[in-house]
């Protein structure tokens, strides 16, 4: 009965094969061309074409009989023009369906016939047909004298008819210009698992035979990976011009294919990658969560490794997980995550020396903080909640409605308000840079506030022409004008701190105390001249940066962080108690260090010495001054690479530091280690290249589009395409 059971299986998946085989000759692209009208003076057929309908139909010509285009066909018994899909099955179907008399009529004469040919009598006929043409034999198999036009669209025009016979194509392909097919999958034009091909004119030969259907899908997903953009990218038609437009041999990978086939197979592959190399690390690492929310408002968390290996000068970092974080997870349920990420990622709990966080999920933080972990806030995150905190006061809120509504309304006041030509010159010219923002990022908003100052004198010009309640709503009071120019400028020092990190190679924790007492003691700190308003502004976000690095723990590692940097080894912003704050842990866990690197060295002269015979004459006389010692006390050899350290000139503002340590590393060997324990957390969640405004503004929306389906996967590869 199985057996039964199972032949009948096999026999329906065979069944399935040849189905599936026989539709995939039912999906092709025209090769395009630009919108072009051809006049033709005659409808010609060329001495490849064969087929007995071809008694009917023709290519548009000139009048010496060179073919205008091979996009359509003509009927010459109704001028119908008709698509050229490289073969006769549309050819047929016309005259059937208009012509079904000379059809008849022809079919009775001339039965149409198929051939099975053999690529060695392909080769000779093509070799034949390539003589007979050099020996000036007769160019056009018909010639038809006939007056008309052809009309070129460019659109991609798809091939449904299930009489095509690709076995043949080659027939009605000319010499001069060879194609190749490529076609893949099924060919319901409804269906989003649609793989499509295209028929293209192969100029290289050589060139075009390397590329094949898999390359072109590996840079399909290649391109989605590292432009983070969504699978379906592939169904658009603009997409699938731009592919053809290449001129290549190619076939376009469907979403489905896409996302349950390539990206899984890639991811798979990268995984192991950052698996294997993970594995080899005994160095410390630094750890990053950042928590984004997606279209659909559902929350994720995107975790990160940063450190640095053996010998480089390069701090790497490698994305490991996007998990979706539902809203009533616990402290438990986190701590389960954790635990999971790091046995699946062989991080040691104790090679952690911190976690930087860009999240406000209190058991997410509890579950981290169970750990023993020191928890440093994220800058960038800081920076933007501190700067929301602004926009969402009441009346900069509603200000900032006024300024959106603004950007958005002057292309359409321009030509109904009565301002001068050269005014609305000067609007035209301008108006295109003042962008509406992206309320997720704090930048943004500043930029458009910072451009509708800049051109105040415009849009009030503009304004000032509005009559009746449109104005009432959107204009701009002068009040309202100095809240936007005071906040403006109090958030300008906030946006030289992101300039300063994007410029870092690769910002590390130890930028944060000199940053911070920078943007309290100077920028924020309030003036005579500050209007009220801005005054508040200040005090407030002075409060709110002190508040979110006040935890001891994390004011300690930061302050030893700064200390080991070459740059601010002087600490010239700190005051004496917090230059005393890190000098005695420096010295306890540097003295620890060289314990455990080289055992007990502190070996008196009260060990036992190896015994000899008899004493030397010098030994006798001078023994009792020169006690003998096999090694350095561990703190005192902690004091002596202490001293050599401040010793060191202090690096220049815009040198690495770990680079720095490499080139100092010989005379300093232990404290160099103590430095890559700090060296490896960064400053922020965000790697240099996605800190400038603009960067964020386009990741955030790309990432925010991605289907939770495919967070992980995509996000995973996106961060280590590199690998």
């Amino acid at each position: 009965m199985e057996t039964r059971s199972s032949t009948a299986c096999n026999t329906s998946k065979s069944t399935a094969s040849h189905e599936s085989r026989s539709e995939m000759q039912m999906v092709l692209a025209k090769m395009m061309e630009e919108k072009h009208t051809f006049s033709y003076k005659k409808l010609v057929v060329p001495m490849s074409m064969r087929s007995i309908y071809w008694k009917y139909f023709g290519f548009p010509a000139t009048e010496d009989g060179d073919i205008l285009t091979k996009i359509k066909i003509v009927c010459i018994l109704c001028k119908t023009q008709i698509a050229y899909n490289r073969n006769t099955s549309n050819l047929r179907m016309h005259l059937q369906n208009k012509h079904s008399q000379e059809l008849l009529e022809l079919e009775s004469t001339t039965p149409p016939r198929r051939q099975v040919i053999s690529q060695e009598a392909k080769d000779r006929r093509a070799q034949k047909k390539k003589i007979k043409a050099e020996l000036s034999s007769p160019q056009h198999i018909y010639t038809t004298a006939a007056d008309g036009t052809v009309q070129i669209d460019g659109d991609i025009q798809f091939v449904t008819d299930p009489n095509i016979n690709l076995s043949n194509m080659e027939d009605d392909i000319t010499l001069a210009q060879p194609l190749r097919v490529m076609i893949k999958g099924s060919t319901n034009m409804g269906n989003n698992n649609q793989n499509v091909a295209f028929l293209m004119p192969e100029d290289n030969t050589v060139h075009q035979l390397s590329i094949d259907g898999k390359t072109l899908s590996d840079a399909i997903a290649e391109f989605i990976i590292m432009d983070l953009q969504l699978p379906e990218v592939v169904e658009g038609h603009g997409f699938q011009r731009l592919v053809a437009t290449l001129r290549s041999p190619c076939e376009i990978p469907s979403k489905k294919k896409l996302e349950e086939e390539i990206i899984p197979k890639i991811y798979d592959t990268f995984r192991e990658s950052v698996t294997a190399s993970l594995a080899c690390i005994n160095s410390d690492v630094g750890l990053t969560i950042e928590e984004w929310k997606s279209n659909f408002n559902e929350s994720f968390v995107t975790i990160s490794v940063y450190y640095q290996n053996t010998g480089e000068t390069s701090l790497e970092y490698k994305v490991l997980n996007s998990l979706h974080a539902p809203s009533n997870w616990d402290k438990d349920q986190w701590c389960n995550v954790i635990d999971t990420l790091l046995h699946e990622w062989y991080i040691k709990i104790e090679r952690i020396t911190a976690v930087v966080i860009a999240t406000s999920r209190a058991e997410l933080i509890a579950a981290l903080g169970s750990k023993n972990l020191t928890l440093i806030p994220c800058l960038l995150h800081t920076l933007q909640v501190c700067a929301q905190a602004c926009f969402d006061n009441a009346a900069v809120a509603n200000i900032l409605s006024k300024c959106r509504t603004i950007i958005g309304a002057i292309p359409n006041l321009q030509g109904s308000t009565g301002i001068s030509m050269q005014e609305e010159q000067e609007v035209e010219s301008e108006e295109k840079f003042i962008l509406i923002d992206y309320p997720g990022i704090w930048t943004s908003t500043h930029n458009m506030m910072e451009q509708i100052v800049t051109k105040r004198h415009i849009i009030s010009s503009i304004l000032d022409n509005v009559e009746g309640n449109e104005q009432e709503s959107i204009d701009l009071t002068p009040e309202e004008w100095k809240i936007i120019e005071d906040l403006v400028n109090v958030l300008e020092p906030f946006k030289v701190t992101i300039i300063t990190l994007s410029e870092e190679k690769m910002p590390l924790i130890s930028l944060l105390r000199p940053l911070l007492w920078q943007l309290v003691s100077s920028h924020l700190k309030t003036k005579e001249s500050d209007s009220d308003i801005a005054k508040s502004f200040k005090v407030s976000l002075s409060e709110m940066l002190f508040q979110r690095y006040s935890d001891y723990n994390v004011n300690l590692m930061l302050q030893i962080a700064t200390s080991l940097d070459p740059r601010f080894k002087q600490l010239p912003y700190a005051s004496e108690e917090d230059k005393g704050m890190a000098v005695n842990p420096i010295k306890e866990m540097l003295t620890k260090l060289i314990q455990a690197e080289s055992g007990d060295l502190i070996k008196m002269e009260d060990e036992p010495l190896n015994k000899k015979s008899r004493l030397s004459g010098m030994e006798l006389l001078l023994g009792s001054l020169c006690s003998t010692k096999n090694g350095i006390p561990a703190e005192e050899k902690a004091n002596l690479e202490l001293v050599q350290y401040q010793s060191e000139s202090t690096a220049p503002l815009d040198y690495c530091p770990l680079q720095w340590w490499a080139k100092v590393s010989a005379k300093c060997p232990n404290l160099a280690k103590l430095a890559c324990r700090y060296n490896c957390v960064p400053a922020c969640c965000a790697p240099p290249a996605r800190i400038p405004a603009e960067v964020q503004v386009l990741y955030e929306t790309r990432r925010a589009a991605v289907p939770s389906h495919l967070v992980d996967k995509l996000l995973f590869l996106h961060g280590n395409h590199t690998v």
